[in-house]
């Protein structure tokens, strides 16, 4: 379940307008810019769609899960030292 959440959470937060990681993105670009994208949305959409069905994002999704699960083993490593010295 762990890496499920992690694949999803990794995946919405692409900077691509119908996840949400664009609206993060979008706070920095200035208003002009922001409509602009906004205006293809839905064409955007459909190209993420082709985009993840042809397969091109795996390798660089698998890269950034990797990364944050490699993150979270290390920053909760400690949990294990203190509980073998408790018990």
């Amino acid at each position: 379940m762990c890496i499920i959440n992690i694949s999803l959470a990794v995946f919405n937060l692409l900077p691509v307008p119908p996840l949400d990681g664009s609206r993060i993105f979008n706070i920095f670009l200035p208003e002009k810019y922001y409509f602009a994208i906004m205006r293809y949305e839905r064409y955007i959409m459909f190209a993420l769609f082709a985009v993840l069905w042809l397969g091109w994002l795996n390798v660089p999704l698998r890269f950034l899960q990797n990364a944050v699960w490699s993150f979270l083993v290390w920053s909760t490593g400690y949990v294990e030292i203190i509980l073998s010295a408790l018990l």
